[in-house]
């Protein structure tokens, strides 16, 4: 019979399609360690129960960042896989719980899934990754057991999918491409657009970027991009698109690297290495950790996110016009 636990399992293993995954960065291409295996050995290896190695723990780490972190789909995915590396340890709680107390072990699985989520929407992003493990495992067994000792077996009349409708939502959205320009108190969007795009130029001149800045330039003017990784453009971008013959537009956030070192991440908020290794311990440091083997990483949007830096969409003509004025050009 299928379960909320085997609905999990394969939307994780239809959502890798028996590729290698990464779960230290959520990218392969980009992650420093070079072997990886696919999600069906990487869930084997993971131990989170009472014997949970150092190993085990990072990776739980990283993984609950990726679920914070990226768009929906990404949030969703890896929120998936954070359940899925947990129902180990639920099965044969569930069905011990189920025979003690004649109850539909299936309904018993669906109270867990449920308490677990409860425990990770109510927790803050910077929880420690061991009090959201503690908290999650908890919610799901009092939720399992709340079930039973309320009487009566009764099946929902939901299927289980329900429990995950909402489970990509955040309210600490990334930004969104129409929400850049606000046209209630911006009178001329097209004007805003070119200004925003041309002091990103000036700037990159001034700091000796517009090389590497044009080489991103040529990549897209060559339609080396998939279209999925483009934003959105608003309708009045649409008639520039149609000239250029394909969306250029791009996000600042794309000529930088996807994420930094734990200790360049602090020092931009002004701490040092020790000091942000003390809050994150205590679950107060403001951004959150990746880890790749012994080393941690910080993903640079969501820096910027937390200093206040928009991930502005800028156009290459715009930013190359205002590199040309740099230079008096």
């Amino acid at each position: 019979m299928r379960d909320v636990f085997t609905i999990i399992t394969e939307r994780v293993l239809h959502d890798c399609g028996g590729e290698p995954i990464c779960a230290h960065v959520g990218d392969v291409q980009v992650c420093a360690i070079k072997n990886h295996p696919t999600y069906q050995v990487l869930r084997e290896k993971v131990r989170l129960g009472r014997s949970k190695s150092v190993a085990s723990m990072r990776l739980w780490e990283s993984v609950g960042t990726l679920a914070r972190e990226g768009d929906q789909q990404d949030r969703e995915k890896w929120l998936m896989i954070l359940l899925d590396l947990l129902t180990p340890y639920f099965r044969g709680w569930s069905k011990e719980l189920a025979r003690k107390w004649h109850y539909e072990v299936s309904d018993i699985r669906s109270a867990m899934v449920e308490g677990a989520l409860e425990a990770w929407f109510s927790m803050t992003g910077g929880t420690p990754s061991n009090k959201l493990l503690d908290a999650m495992m908890t919610r799901a067994f009092t939720g399992a057991r709340g079930l039973v000792e309320a009487g009566g077996s009764e099946t929902s009349a939901t299927v289980a999918e329900y429990w995950f409708a909402g489970a990509a939502h955040e309210e600490d959205s990334t930004l969104r491409a129409s929400s850049i320009i606000d046209a209630g108190t911006v009178q001329h969007p097209d004007a805003d657009e070119r200004i925003r795009g041309e002091r990103t130029g000036a700037l990159l001149q001034r700091m000796g970027a517009m090389g590497h800045t044009k080489i991103l330039h040529g990549k897209l003017r060559s339609g080396c991009r998939d279209e999925e990784d483009a934003p959105a453009i608003n309708p009045a971008q649409v008639g520039r698109s149609w000239v250029d013959g394909k969306n250029l537009y791009y996000r600042i956030s794309d000529l930088l690297p996807q994420y930094i070192s734990f200790s360049a991440a602090a020092n931009a908020l002004g701490l040092s290495e020790s000091q942000a290794s003390r809050m994150a311990g205590k679950g107060s440091l403001p951004f959150r950790v990746l880890w790749i083997g012994n080393s941690r990483v910080v993903s640079v949007k969501s820096l910027m996110h937390i200093l206040g830096i928009q991930d502005s969409i800028v156009h290459p003509d715009d930013v190359e016009n205002g590199a040309s004025h740099a230079v008096g050009e």
